[in-house]
């Protein structure tokens, strides 16, 4: 029933919808090459719409043709349908749709049947239906329509901001910003951050800030293997201090634990800040808006001084307008 099914072997994003592993997000600079990587070949003629791009492949080892489409601003990823076939047979049509809603099941969960007979789920990553097209010789073409609806850039993510936001107004900040913006495609909109370079996937990895003297602090950043930001260095080359914060979780992907120390030119720490977050409220979307912090922070030279500080955030999101 299957070929030979290809595995992808680039890097992989947790936070999207994705195709026999390729993230079905980011620019055609990211999802043409990953999509080539497990047997995809691009198909190009003279009457290809401008936002699609086709191709030809098997598809969980199955024949079939892809369709990409990217939006026509952003000219990122948005959508993706796979067709399979023409069946001329109900059997061989029955037995690859079950095998394709078996692949999926796997990796979404169960969906749930429409009155026409297609096949739909919407997870948290986005919106995925199975549905076909009956011919008039009676033969039927499987189709498998991808809508991913979670942000490209993980600036968010990053501060353990799940979803599509907008805007996130913190009452009390410690280690954050009061106010973020943030655009539709997850980016943060501040202007305090500059050079960004993103991996594939939208995660940063490098960036820059500009200092009032006129130079520039860098910044990297490191991940674990579940795309989690796990430290941020500050290096401010021209005086020679170094800021790292490090960053521990919850089960449920929130930001249980933040330290953040910093180092003079001689590799010597100065200051140490450690963070313990208590959320006790949430919105419907998972995300904190109440934080009881304890917050212990030491400086060199100086006692060690602790308190408690009750945070709370508004946070606005893009579907919400």
């Amino acid at each position: 029933m299957t070929g030979n099914e290809q595995t992808y072997k680039g890097p992989a994003d947790a936070r999207c919808l994705d195709i026999m592993g390729v993230p079905l997000e980011g620019p055609d600079s990211v999802f043409v090459p990953a999509l080539e990587s497990v047997g995809f070949e691009r198909v190009i003629s003279e009457d290809d719409e401008p936002d699609d791009y086709y191709f030809r492949g098997d598809y969980y080892g199955i024949k079939a043709n892809l369709v990409v489409s990217v939006d026509e601003k952003t000219k990122l990823l948005s959508t993706a349908l796979v067709t399979s076939g023409p069946y001329r047979t109900f059997a061989l049509y029955d037995r690859n749709q079950r095998y394709f809603l078996l692949k999926l099941q796997r990796q979404y969960g169960n969906f749930d049947a429409k009155g026409d007979g297609s096949l739909h789920t919407m997870t948290n990553l986005g919106y995925i239906k199975i549905s076909n097209t009956l011919h008039d010789d009676k033969s039927r073409t499987i189709k498998v329509f991808y809508m991913n609806t979670t942000p490209y850039y993980k600036d968010a993510y990053n501060m353990g901001i799940k979803g599509a936001v907008q805007e996130v107004i913190t009452e009390n900040p410690v280690a954050e910003n009061g106010i973020e913006h943030f655009d539709p495609q997850g980016k943060n909109t501040g202007t305090d951050i500059i050079d960004r370079q993103y991996s594939p996937t939208g995660y940063l990895v490098s960036a820059a800030m500009q200092e009032p003297s006129g130079a520039k602090s860098l910044l990297s950043y490191e991940y674990d293997e579940e795309n989690r930001l796990i430290k941020r260095t500050l290096t401010n080359t021209t005086e020679g201090i170094r800021s790292v914060n490090e960053y521990s979780y919850n089960s449920d992907d929130e930001i249980k634990q933040q330290t953040q120390k910093v180092f003079d030119k001689n590799n010597e720490c100065i200051v140490s800040i450690t963070m313990k977050n208590n959320y006790t409220a949430h919105d419907d979307e998972g995300n904190w808006t109440k934080n009881d912090l304890k917050l212990m922070y030491w400086e060199k030279n100086q006692q060690p001084q602790n308190m408690n500080v009750t945070q709370t955030r508004t946070i606005s999101y893009w579907e919400d307008e």
